[in-house]
């Protein structure tokens, strides 16, 4: 124990010195995962911005009462004035528009469409969206084009089948009256459309808010790139030291717990540093996470505790595999960036297949992701994967430096 307690006593001044430096380099990380969060959390400000209206040309005689009557309609009755916004122009305008892309697509109503419509006569209405486009407003688009037009050609040909039947199997009712009630009864429907379907806004994996799920997946991140700031603590290592302290008393596993232990506490300092500067710039621009309110930042912070420690395991071991300063930081920033896209923390996992969403939630960062996303939500899911991995990766680290030190 003396020996331990000696040899951990050196480590921390080792670590001491290295204090400065490696507050700069964290606070500056700190900095750049502040930004990167205010970036992500305006491109996601408010589901109105995220709902934005398909916009939708209109090219041809708009006068007519019944076809201005019915777009006004679709456009105000109900929440399809959140989907779709109809802007009459002409041909060139409309070509031009579609080309900057200011508009989603544009249809072509030809002359006479409504009073064609009620003498039975059928003139197509053209739509045309840019070549190729594969958004999800033209998609939304060619999907409702094709639904309206067999909407009106149904339509059409209901109701002259039943002024056709009203005519030959019912003497004494006018078939035309007949005809403007189905017309009236289908037009009923179509208002009442949203009893036909809902809407759902679907947040993250179905649980988080937006920012609580990048909350998780940039502090996991920054810990896994924080390592990069320590490597002139395990970069200046002897080798012969291991064997001399293996000699004089002194075995691998006092060895590694010395200086994992040290490390830990320099992670701490750094992360006291980052969380303040954080948190001001985060206080500072007006980001609001719904999970941490109520007082449910420090538990989140004590909580992530575990998950800390078990990347801190992670970052010691590829240390100890490192053979050198560029080999360290080459193997700390490509583990980071690998495990950091497995885990989810730049695309939620749910839109990779089913096999690289098991491989990546068995990694150390999928179940430090995992633990972070319990914590936010008031569970303890994941805290057994954590300290299992925080257990075999401190053992490989014992198991490696025993086989240094005989070599």
């Amino acid at each position: 124990m003396k020996r331990f307690l000696t040899y951990f006593r050196l480590q921390l001044r080792r670590a001491a010195r290295l204090l400065p430096r490696m507050l700069a380099v964290t606070l500056l990380l700190a900095v750049l995962t502040a930004l990167a969060a205010l970036l992500i959390s305006g491109l996601h400000a408010g589901d109105e911005a995220a709902a934005e209206p398909v916009r939708i040309g209109l090219v041809g005689d708009l006068e007519e009462n019944m076809l201005a009557e019915g777009l006004q309609m679709l456009e105000s009755m109900d929440s399809s004035r959140f989907s779709i916004r109809f802007e009459p122009m002409d041909e060139a305008e409309a070509a031009s528009a579609l080309r900057r892309g200011r508009i989603d697509g544009y249809a072509l109503i030809p002359a006479g469409f409504a009073e064609a419509m009620m003498r039975g006569e059928h003139r197509p209405i053209t739509y045309v969206s840019a070549s190729g486009s594969a958004d999800i407003g033209a998609q939304m688009m060619r999907e409702l084009a094709e639904t309206i037009s067999r909407l009106v050609l149904e339509t059409e040909n209901a109701v002259y089948g039943a002024q056709d039947f009203v005519a030959d199997r019912l003497p004494g009712v006018d078939p035309y009256r007949a005809g403007d009630g189905l017309v009236f009864r289908y037009a009923l429907r179509l208002m009442d459309r949203e009893r036909l379907y809902d809407r759902q806004t679907v947040d993250p994996d179905g649980a988080l808010s937006l920012p609580a799920y990048y909350l998780c997946g940039l502090s996991l991140l920054f810990l896994m790139l924080w390592a990069i700031s320590c490597v002139p603590l395990f970069a200046g290592r002897s080798r012969e030291l291991g064997r001399l302290l293996q000699a004089d008393g002194l075995g691998a596993a006092g060895q590694v717990l010395a200086e994992y232990l040290s490390y830990v506490l320099l992670m701490l300092c750094g992360l006291l540093a980052a969380g303040l500067l954080a948190g001001l710039l985060l206080g500072r621009f007006g980001l609001r996470v719904p999970e941490l309110e109520d007082g449910g930042l420090p538990r989140f912070a004590l909580g992530a505790l575990p998950t800390a420690l078990m990347i801190c395991a992670l970052q010691f071991l590829l240390f100890e595999l490192a053979g050198g300063t560029v080999g360290g930081v080459l193997l700390q920033f490509l583990s980071a960036v690998l495990q950091g896209y497995l885990a989810g923390c730049f695309y939620p996992t749910n839109v990779f297949p089913e096999g690289l969403r098991r491989f990546g939630a068995v990694l150390p960062a999928g179940a430090g992701m995992a633990r972070l996303q319990a914590l936010l939500l008031r569970g303890s899911a994941g805290i057994g994967a954590v300290w299992l991995w925080l257990a075999m990766l401190l053992s490989a680290a014992v198991l490696l430096r025993r086989r240094q030190n005989r070599s």
